[in-house]
């Protein structure tokens, strides 16, 4: 940890009531931590979090758990500025999953130069999902955009300017989705949703895979393509993989 990354910690730690309490008089003779000691104890601390986003620092801090339903926790979030430690920049909130808290990126989520960043909330054998809260210059904070949240494993792209997720549902990967959203007017928007489904065959027939495109067009998600193919045949990974490339069709 470079010095001023810890020094910057360290006052966010003094500020927050984090450090190390004093010692009660029954351990008298206990030696307090040092500033350094009681920063790494608190970013070792399962119940805290710190990372940075750009110039700006963000800290968590792990609440009960199961208040709002079992096995979710609320993690409270803050935003400092290191050149002035007085009082957090904001505050927000984040119900979890117990296991991901801290589990966070920092990305440039709409494409503006700005960084931005997610944390984690929901994990499953394969869809991941963050909240996500994006830097507003105008307003001086981080705004949450709710549309990110619903992306499972969102994949920002700046050359293309594009986001795309991918839920697995099942049949070894045969069965999913795959959406890539654009950021028009200013929301992220969905402009091709790619999915397959199976339909497991009766006995002694052939199990189908059915792929669908949704693609934007003139303004309106409008299904484009659907065919059914035999699973094993294999050739719908083919035409799979040609919606799944953004210039496909040419039109």
């Amino acid at each position: 940890m470079g010095k001023n990354v810890l020094w910057g910690v360290l006052g966010m730690l003094l500020l927050c009531g984090c450090a190390a309490a004093a010692p009660e008089p029954s351990a008298a003779a206990h030696t307090p931590d040092t500033p350094e000691q009681a920063a790494v104890r608190w970013l070792a601390d399962e119940a805290h979090a710190a990372f940075h986003v750009g110039d700006l620092w963000v800290t968590m801090e792990a609440g009960e758990t199961g208040t709002e339903e079992p096995g979710f926790t609320t993690a409270h979030l803050k935003v400092w500025d290191p050149t002035d430690l007085s009082v957090p920049l904001q505050t927000m909130e984040q119900a979890t999953d117990d296991c991901l808290f801290g589990r966070v990126q920092v990305v440039d989520a709409n494409f503006d130069g700005c960084p931005d960043f997610g944390s984690m909330y929901a994990m499953g054998n394969q869809p991941v999902y963050y909240d996500f809260w994006l830097w507003d210059e105008e307003q001086g904070r981080f705004v949450e955009e709710p549309v990110l949240s619903e992306i499972s494993d969102p994949q920002f792209d700046p050359a293309t300017e594009t986001i795309s997720g991918y839920a697995r549902a099942g049949w070894a990967g045969a069965a999913g989705e795959h959406t890539f959203y654009r950021w028009i007017d200013g929301q992220p928007t969905l402009i091709r949703r790619v999915w397959t489904d199976v339909e497991p065959a009766e006995a002694g027939g052939e199990d189908t895979l059915t792929l669908a495109v949704e693609d934007r067009r003139d303004g309106v998600l409008t299904e484009v393509f659907r065919q059914s193919y035999p699973l094993e045949g294999g050739g719908w990974l083919d035409a799979r993989a040609q919606w799944l490339d953004l210039n496909y069709p040419d039109i």
